[in-house]
């Protein structure tokens, strides 16, 4: 190109170079640079004197054959040559570039005109398009694309497993070589909604593979399109479900079996409710009928479950007899397929319980050491039966009597041991029990199950505890359940003042965790006798001149207080809220305050705060200990953070007062 033979032409020329859009670099054939564009400024970050004081090979870089590249352009006869290489900015940080040479003549002087592209967002497009590529290639699921009249035109290795055909065999072939006669109205069907517009999602239908054996299969199909946004083609996705429509139908049977028994069950009770009522026609018996129909109402889960444990129990009897092998299966049958029915019952009604409200806590004293005997050898039973080892080791400081609520306690380990065994095909069970924490007369209890089984996929584990939720539709296979049982488990854990939350590896198993308060129960004879409250001989009152303000609003608690700083000898005066301790305050002098927490008008917590800030006029200090129900974590903290010096959750003894007062009025 010759650009000097006219001088008006050549300041057109480089004014045009100078606004482009592309990156315009003008070197000699030395490789030293004598002009640059804005462009060229805009991207490099060097200034133009820095430029023209440069050669070429510092953009490139010196692992970039510089040199080698400048003697090509240098010594080739070609007038235009184009390549691509990395080039430098200032900062240090380097990007890749397309670059057309092309030879000019200026002043008869040859140069070389270097136009640059950055082709970043190219090299990423067609990286993002080689991993779309990969991810279509090894995706287990049947992958492929047709044309409008349903000739196929790709083929996926997903696709060559499923229907056994290879690439070469398929491709030109139309889509309804995999489709039988009695789906084939399918390809209008599609092919007419994909014209259309219309995505197709999981449509389950018929396919045929190259066998001639028929499956059942999932299919998602959705348009391609063109630049103009015209569609063109249409791509398949298609999943096996032969086996999962297999299962269902096998399901389908059994529930209509297990019906047709619940059928005959309840008709039976029912013409056993009628001849009862009919029986009694006497006002006392009249009256005794409508009792009874109540509670048949009130306990209509019980009525439902009674039988079908009765099926459950006749029908473990039979499969102790010597039956034939032909007859074990129907026994297997019938005895899974019970007991799961049962299963599902007690989950649904447990969490109609909890969503409405009305389960709630119910706090006995109980032999927590009978109950994990007990416990422990029904597990045992259960995962010998599947030849899995198990162990477990239960923490000795635990009392053996504590006061909390058994059988919810139960209820949830058997929930999770169910899913350790069930989940678990080889390996072990380990059980730990351990004694979290004590504070006065409440133990913090944690509990772990950990199995060497299945484990749980990251992507299912933020719905684990969800309720009718299994981390896998597929694993309903191999796996019944509702996927109720977590999600009860949580629910009951929270309502013992509990944690639960789990850690788990795929294919290495998992690990459930969970706490659960309680209450201790001083009556035991474990406990060594130095620990009973003896009122007469331990707590011996002493008159002291401290005066005691409590602050708390039930009459129960205020009176139980009183009576215990009574006895410990020391005077106290009281207030039923916030408002009341601020006035008493005001003409007395206190040695300390006990505190409620939740109170009407102003709260324990924000009493605290206007003592506290009055006490930076005053310069005094007078303790405050919070005394209230909330023991949960993250209570004590919030009480201290107020401005409160210590902390007795409730119930607490008079042994716990007395630590209080020695520790801040002695």
């Amino acid at each position: 190109m010759d650009i000097s033979t006219n001088d008006d032409n050549f300041k057109v020329y480089k004014s045009s170079l100078e606004n482009s859009q592309d990156i315009i670099i003008l070197l000699n054939l030395d490789g030293k640079i004598v002009y640059v564009n804005k462009k060229s400024l805009e991207y490099y970050g060097y200034s133009k004197d820095e430029f023209l004081s440069m050669n070429i090979c510092k953009l490139r870089g010196i692992h970039n054959n510089s040199m080698d590249i400048n003697e090509h352009i240098k010594n080739t006869e070609d007038k235009r040559i184009e390549f691509q290489t990395f080039h430098y900015k200032k900062d240090g940080s380097s990007f890749p570039v397309e670059i057309c040479c092309i030879r000019v003549n200026y002043n008869s002087e040859i140069l070389i005109l270097s136009i640059i592209k950055d082709i970043t967002d190219r090299i990423k497009r067609k990286e993002e398009l080689l991993r779309f590529a990969s991810i279509v290639e090894d995706s287990d699921d049947a992958i492929l694309s047709k044309t409008l009249d349903g000739t196929i035109t790709s083929w996926n290795r997903g696709a060559e497993l499923l229907y056994g055909y290879s690439e070469e065999e398929i491709i030109g072939k139309s889509i309804s070589t995999l489709i039988p006669e009695e789906s084939k109205e399918d390809i209008f069907l599609i092919l007419d909604k994909i014209k259309n517009n219309i995505k197709i999602k999981h449509y389950e239908t018929l396919r045929i593979n190259k066998s001639g054996k028929k499956l059942f299969v999932s299919i998602s199909v959705s348009p391609i399109y063109n630049r103009n946004k015209e569609v063109i083609a249409a791509s398949t996705i298609a999943r096996n479900i032969t086996d999962k429509v297999t299962r269902e139908r096998e399901l389908r049977n059994k529930y209509e079996e297990l019906t047709s028994i619940y059928e005959e069950l309840t008709a039976t009770e029912e013409e056993l409710r009628t001849n009862y009522i009919e029986l009694g026609r006497a006002k006392t018996e009249a009256e005794n009928a409508n009792t009874a129909k109540s509670q048949f109402l009130a306990n209509m889960s019980h009525e439902i479950r009674t039988p079908l444990n009765g099926i459950i129990g006749a029908v473990e009897l039979l499969d102790l007899m010597n039956l034939s092998k032909d007859e074990q299966p129907y026994i297997k049958i019938l005895k899974n397929s019970s007991k799961h029915l049962l299963n599902i019952i007690n989950n649904i009604l447990d969490i109609s319980k909890i969503e409405s409200g009305n389960i709630d806590v119910s706090i006995k004293v109980f032999d927590f050491k009978n109950m994990m005997d007990m416990l422990i050898k029904e597990v045992s039973f259960a995962c010998s039966n599947k030849q899995l080892e198990f162990t477990y080791f239960i923490d000795p400081l635990i009392p053996h009597k504590i006061a909390g609520d058994e059988l919810k306690l139960k209820q949830v380990l058997i929930n999770l041991f169910n899913n350790a065994i069930k989940f678990t095909d080889k390996g072990s069970i380990l059980l730990k029990v351990k004694l979290q924490s004590q504070l006065n007369e409440k133990i913090i209890l944690e509990f772990c199950i950990k199995d060497t089984g299945i484990g749980i996929k990251d992507k299912f584990e933020k719905n684990i505890f969800k309720e009718f939720t299994q981390q896998d539709i597929s694993y309903n296979k191999y796996y019944a359940g509702t996927g109720l049982g977590l999600s009860i488990s949580k629910e009951l854990v929270k309502i013992m003042n509990g944690d639960i939350w789990f850690e788990s590896t795929e294919d290495k198993g998992s690990t459930f965790y969970f706490t659960s308060e309680f209450l201790l129960d001083f009556s035991e004879s474990g406990y060594n006798s130095s620990n009973n409250l003896n009122i007469n001989s331990t707590f011996s009152p002493s008159k002291s001149d401290k005066t005691i303000l409590i602050v708390e609003d039930n009459d129960i608690n205020m009176r139980i207080t009183c009576d215990m700083l009574k006895k410990l000898g020391y005077n106290y005066i009281c207030a039923y809220n916030g408002k009341q301790a601020l006035k008493l305050m005001e003409t007395n002098n206190i040695d300390l305050i006990l505190m409620d927490v939740q109170m009407p008008e102003l709260n324990g917590l924000d009493t605290t705060k206007i003592i506290r800030k009055n006490e930076i006029h005053n310069g005094n200090h007078i303790p405050i200990v919070a005394m209230t129900a909330y023991s949960m974590s993250g209570d004590r903290e919030i009480c201290i953070e107020s401005g409160m010096d210590d902390y007795i959750a409730k119930p607490f003894s008079i042994r716990t007062i007395r630590n209080i007062t020695d520790k801040f009025l002695k």
